[in-house]
């Protein structure tokens, strides 16, 4: 059986999905799972991926997230790929981290994400373990598991910055508070039940999670893009095109106040200036942070990436920078 094609498209919204080798674990220790989040925060700020809900499980991982410059790709590989590589290296393991081409599956409208959402929160509680286990038991752990945004959602726990929370407001209170308490209950609903519509939802099509309409329309789609195709592959719809460096520079350096010559330079003087002419150039050029390397003075592509990072830090540090910025 041939592998399903992916549609990829700016603004698609996904259900990702993906499972250990061989079904294998994953995450062994609680610094596994705490390694993998800091990444996942790592690969949606670089790709500029919005996430919604996530839930890590030893074996295999669900996240729910949208991508403004359709990039599922882009992002998908740079989370795998570091995730795979720190855990070989762990636990001294060869091979494949995880098993094969990762599950997408494009998401409609409000009332399927929703659903979606209270799908990928109880996976911790959908397990051989809690089978006969009694609606207490299992509403005690869940509320106690830290491996997933539940917490969030429900008011257990402080809200993540890196979590878009948006969902919450199809549960129709008047404060966040209560749209909170509204998601509980919401989810206490399916402790021990299973979700008939998103069920079936996920059945119309291998492509996507919606009703039948949608479906088609996916299908349809998607059968209109491969038949101009010669090659198989996903298929991308065009996106806006970035600017090649040259053209970027000199904007960007203008926009930041650096010439060339101190673009390369490094102190403590042009310190925010740099970091923040990086991170444009990273956004809007189509430049790699390897082709920006000697422009920024630095030898190697790691320089650049914590220059990103520690801008990051500083934004949240500095609020004047952060508006400037």
């Amino acid at each position: 059986m041939t592998r399903p094609w992916r549609i990829l498209y700016a603004g698609a919204k996904y259900h990702l999905s993906v499972r250990g080798n061989a079904k294998d674990t994953v995450f062994l220790v609680h610094a596994d799972y705490e390694r993998f989040l800091e990444q996942l925060q790592d690969a949606l700020e670089q790709d500029k991926v919005v996430l919604y809900a996530y839930v890590l499980m030893p074996n295999h991982y669900h996240l729910l997230v949208e991508t403004p410059r359709g990039n599922v790709q882009k992002f998908m590989q740079r989370l795998n790929t570091a995730y795979g590589m720190y855990f070989r290296f762990k636990h001294n393991r060869s091979g494949h981290c995880f098993q094969g081409r990762y599950g997408a599956k494009l998401v409609e409208g409000n009332e399927y994400l929703v659903r979606l959402t209270r799908y990928i929160h109880l996976n911790p509680v959908k397990t051989q373990r809690f089978k006969d286990a009694g609606h207490r038991e299992k509403k005690a752990f869940l509320e106690g598991y830290h491996w997933s945004s539940y917490r969030g959602y429900a008011g257990l726990g402080e809200k993540s910055d890196w979590v878009n929370y948006r969902w919450l407001k199809l549960m129709g209170r008047m404060t966040d508070k209560g749209n909170q308490t509204a998601y509980r209950k919401y989810i206490d609903q399916m402790l021990g039940a299973e979700d008939e519509v998103l069920a079936q939802g996920r059945k119309y099509s291998i492509y996507s999670i919606g009703d039948e309409k949608f479906a088609e329309q996916t299908k349809s789609d998607m059968d209109a893009a491969r038949f101009s195709k010669v090659d198989t592959g996903d298929i991308a719809w065009p996106v806006k095109e970035r600017k090649p460096l040259k053209e970027a520079m000199p904007v960007v350096l203008k926009m930041v106040g650096l010439t060339t010559e101190e673009f390369k330079d490094h102190g403590l003087a042009i310190g925010d200036k740099k970091m923040m002419a990086i991170e444009l150039l990273c956004r809007f050029s189509s430049a790699s942070q390897r082709a920006l390397m000697p422009y920024c003075g630095y030898k190697h592509e790691s320089a650049v990436g914590k220059q990103r990072k520690s801008l990051r830090l500083r934004l949240k540090e500095d609020t004047s920078l952060a508006k400037k910025f």
